[in-house]
């Protein structure tokens, strides 16, 4: 999505939406009148909630916080262009660090028809959350809450003072069309004492990451982030192309032993569809964009211009994206919580540890305008040395094997793009707690396949994505500690279509989307496996006119399912014409029925 604008147009009056379907009707096109039903507006006094229909709750309901602190209150109005919001923060006097739990909970209310929107909040310069707003489409407006576990970002919390900062970024425009007002409050819930683990610990939002070797939340972040900052657009980077890699200056303690960096990251304009891009300029179609570059995308993290690793992004649909009635009132994967990814790059701190700022970029393979990225450097520091040596030992980085194909027969054809790659990093660090070496490895299988036939009226994308990565840490010729994990994320989308007089233009689209992860994780010859299935299927039709849907309906089927050796969380949602019709969620593993 583009930050100041969307896709979802205001409903038309009645009369014309009907003018235009009769005509569809009559005017000698094929109509799928069998499944289509208007999408039902509530009153327009009544507004409707939206939710995540997938991640359990970050702390157990019968949970209490020791404190919870309002950090920032803003309305976004016409807010494009202008300064972030931001407002001093201080530590909770009533329940100083050390903290067993952090939970951040925005709390969104938008008063009017609005379009969708990137958002993102930053604590002294580092983003802690990513997020979109959904589509309210009837003046009563909507709300929602998302809550992130921000434990791992405990550092910035605890060293804030007096000169602390919590910003927050939402570009909005409440012009005529879409006069909503979205209203944010930022909240801070501190946990001490024993805390249930109602989340599983190693597993992130909707993408890999390997966090199971580090419980202890990081001694210092430092921002991969625009200079400029509050002052101007905000700490976002915006990567524009292929070759566009910016930079931000760090210098390191030299006593740091262990790095992670955390990379941000969300797609605008000519890349807002990456995931269903074929490989033509010239090809319209209404699955996303006329862009060219495939479905190929990745992710990565440079130190002084040399590459350190990277991840193919997991496809977060954004709220407007494909049938926005796919996504009332429920939301696609990961997009409250836009998925950050972990790089290790403790390998490489015999690069860092010279007390010199260093150039780390943030980059995307395969890009075109425009990204907006961010990234953390997370250091745990060794308080009992002044410094540490560091060296590194292995660096296997072949370029990816991308191979691309098109066939096209203006306007039919079908593209493919095929991805594989393996990578190896190792290097040692020797600290207070002994000589360790590092080892990261991953392996990566991409494929992306756009088929378009019937003189443009039937289009089919499928995508998927498998990696493996491991991260092992050795000491001396033992092994201490080493996580796998697993991911593969397949994506369907099949779009069938009917011209109508007037340029409007009749979709019925189905999608299938799902991540499954499994994580190893032995620790101190400790072994332990989890497991993780989130899937969404929906179905639905729509009327599109001028690039933008005028109405339609959508009925979305959310399962996730979570399991390691004590737990077992099960949840069911299924939603249809803007309502929730099914939600059943349990966490002792028992059957959830289906509606």
């Amino acid at each position: 999505m583009h930050l100041n604008h969307s896709h979802l147009r205001s409903a038309a009056a009645p009369l014309i939406l009907l003018f235009i379907f009769t005509s569809l009707c009559f005017s000698g096109a094929s109509c799928f009148t069998s499944s289509f039903k208007l999408h039902q507006v509530p009153a327009t006094n009544v507004s409707l909630e939206f939710l995540d229909p997938t991640l359990p709750p970050a702390i157990p309901r019968e949970t209490n916080p020791k404190c919870s602190v309002l950090v920032l209150q803003r309305d976004f109005a016409d807010t494009v262009g202008s300064p972030p919001a931001t407002a001093n923060y201080t530590q909770p006097p009533d329940c100083p660090a050390p903290w067993t739990r952090v939970v951040l909970e925005l709390s969104f209310s938008v008063s009017d028809v609005q379009r969708d929107r990137v958002a993102a909040v930053w604590v002294n310069g580092a983003e802690v959350i990513r997020t979109t707003t959904p589509v309210p489409t009837f003046p009563g407006g909507a709300f929602w809450k998302v809550h992130k576990d921000v434990t791992r970002y405990t550092s910035l919390l605890r060293h804030l003072g007096d000169a602390g900062t919590v910003t927050m970024r939402l570009e909005n425009s409440n012009v005529t069309s879409f006069p909503g007002v979205f209203s944010a409050n930022v909240s801070l819930h501190f946990y001490r004492g024993a805390v249930p683990v109602a989340r599983p610990a190693t597993i992130g939002t909707a993408h890999p990451t390997v966090k199971g070797l580090y419980r202890e939340p990081a001694d210092l972040i430092i921002p991969i982030s625009c200079e400029k900052g509050a002052e101007g657009g905000g700490f976002w980077l915006l990567v524009n192309n292929d070759s566009h890699v910016p930079a931000a200056s760090v210098t390191i303690p030299r006593n740091t032993y262990r790095a992670v960096i955390e990379i941000f990251s969300s797609y605008h304009a000519d890349d807002e569809f990456w995931y269903t891009n074929p490989l033509r300029s010239s090809f319209q179609g209404q699955l996303g964009t006329s862009r060219a570059n495939g479905g190929f995308r990745q992710l990565y993290a440079t130190i002084d211009g040399k590459f350190v690793g990277g991840h193919i992004p997991f496809a977060v649909i954004y709220p407007g994206s494909i049938n926005p009635y796919f996504w009332s009132p429920v939301t696609a994967i990961g997009a409250f919580d836009i998925p950050s990814y972990d790089l290790d790059i403790t390998p490489f701190l015999g690069l860092l540890l010279d007390g010199q700022p260093h150039e780390i970029g943030l980059g995307v393979k395969d890009s075109q305008p425009y990204w907006l990225l961010s990234g953390n450097l997370h250091l745990w520091v060794d308080a009992w040395s002044d410094v540490v040596e560091a060296g590194l030992v292995e660096y296997s980085s072949p370029p990816l094997q991308i191979n691309r194909h098109a066939e096209w027969r203006n306007p039919d054809g079908q593209s493919e793009v095929n991805a594989e790659g393996l990578i190896r990093f190792s290097g040692w660090v020797s600290s207070s707690k002994g000589n360790i070496t590092t080892t990261v490895r991953q392996k990566v299988k991409f494929k992306s396949q756009v088929e378009v036939q019937n003189r443009g009226a039937v289009k089919q994308v499928e995508m998927t994505n498998k990696e493996r990565t491991t991260v092992a840490v050795a000491k001396g010729h033992q092994t201490v500690g080493r996580v796998q994990v697993f991911i593969e994320a397949p994506l369907q989308v099949q779009t069938s279509s009917v011209n109508a007089i007037g340029g409007a233009v009749f979709e019925k689209t189905r999608l299938y989307h799902q991540l499954q992860e499994i994580v190893n994780l032995n620790e101190n010859m400790a072994v332990s496996t989890s497991s993780l299935t989130d899937r969404q299927d929906a179905e639905g039709s729509v009327l599109m006119h001028d690039g933008a849907p005028v109405w339609g309906s959508g009925s979305t089927r959310s399962s996730y399912k979570y399991r390691d050796e004590n737990t077992c969380y099960l949840r069911t949602v299924n939603a249809a014409g803007g309502v929730v019709k099914f939600d059943v969620a349990s966490p002792q593993c028992s059957a959830v029925a289906s509606a």
